[in-house]
């Protein structure tokens, strides 16, 4: 739904202006001026992101998790008018509201509009999935690293969980790198001080 609330989406304003009595702008180029779909929309079919970050150099994209509900988890690079398929799909699965721990065996690939449902970049197993294998409580996203102290890491996503289940201070680290269309491969990051885990509920990165 892009045209009665703006639940469930990325929103772009312009801080320095006022319009139709608003107390932001609408930036010009934003995807549904003009068109049905609210104007301050910028990207839509979330269910629950929660920590974002651009690239601060190279391509300057936008990074952001979406929490999952019961089996997958996912980071996305959000891009202008861009479908990201919730409550269809959970990450590249198709989502089954009846029994949310089940996905179905098909589901639509474009919206109403045609628009493309967007796979995420990184998925990661919910810990209620029922295959087992599941390690995340919720995903918390981080930042390409563009320091200098850590060369390996240059231009690598650096990412995390919450934890591993809900009453254990147990998050975990990972880092991904950029391959290019399709999802990224990832591995987990051991810090000297916490072999296997940060020790603590992890909830965001500066």
């Amino acid at each position: 739904d892009i045209t009665q609330n703006l639940k469930g989406n990325f929103l772009r304003i312009d801080v320095n202006t006022t319009s139709d009595g608003k107390a932001y702008g609408i930036p010009p180029d934003n995807p549904f001026v003009g068109k049905p779909g609210l104007d301050e929309i910028w990207a839509y079919g979330f269910r629950n992101p929660y920590r974002f970050s651009f690239d601060m150099s190279g391509s300057r994209r936008l990074f952001a998790m979406d929490a999952g509900q019961s089996r997958q988890e996912e980071i996305d690079i959000v891009e202008r008018g861009g479908n990201y398929g919730w409550n269809v799909k959970e990450g590249t699965e198709c989502f089954n509201a009846a029994n949310p721990l089940a996905p179905l065996p098909t589901c639509p690939q474009v919206d109403p509009m045609g628009n493309r449902l967007i796979d995420p970049l990184i998925q990661l197993k919910n810990w209620l999935h029922p295959d087992g294998g599941g390690r995340a409580t919720t995903i918390i996203a981080g930042h390409v690293y563009r320091g200098n102290n850590l060369p390996g890491l240059q231009g690598r996503y650096i990412f995390g969980t919450f934890s591993q289940t809900p009453t254990t201070p147990n998050g975990e680290l990972f880092v991904a790198k950029n391959q290019g269309p399709g999802m990224w491969a990832y591995e987990e990051i051991e810090l000297a001080s916490h072999p296997g885990d940060v020790g603590y509920y992890l909830k965001g990165f500066g």
